[in-house]
């Protein structure tokens, strides 16, 4: 069976790519080599994305796993202050595991 990389095309505003961008660079602890080094390539995928400036909006085109591994960093990050930062993470977080999960694309 041939391993085939899904990806679909994830459109975030400024803050939600700062955030992300921000999530990517921290390190973790408890994580393989390989999750390092995944990690490593996302926060490099995430520093190169492209301005759509008809929108103002950020295309990233992420892959299933990348979606995965975004949803769930985000959902564990409880760097926010306000509960307008927490609702906001949560959307983002339910955006991001919808979009891995295929759902409303």
């Amino acid at each position: 069976m041939a391993n085939h990389t899904t990806s679909r095309l994830f459109v975030l505003n400024d803050r939600e790519l700062a955030f992300l961008q921000k999530t990517s660079r921290s390190e973790y602890q408890f994580i393989t080599d390989d999750e390092q080094s995944a990690r490593q390539l996302l926060r490099d995928k995430l520093n190169e994305v492209v301005l759509n400036p008809a929108q103002n909006r950020i295309a990233v085109n992420l892959s299933v796993e990348e979606l995965a591994f975004l949803a769930r960093i985000v959902y564990e990050n409880l760097a926010f202050v306000t509960s307008s930062e927490r609702d906001a993470r949560n959307g983002l977080h339910d955006r991001l595991d919808n979009a891995a999960k295929g759902i409303g694309l």
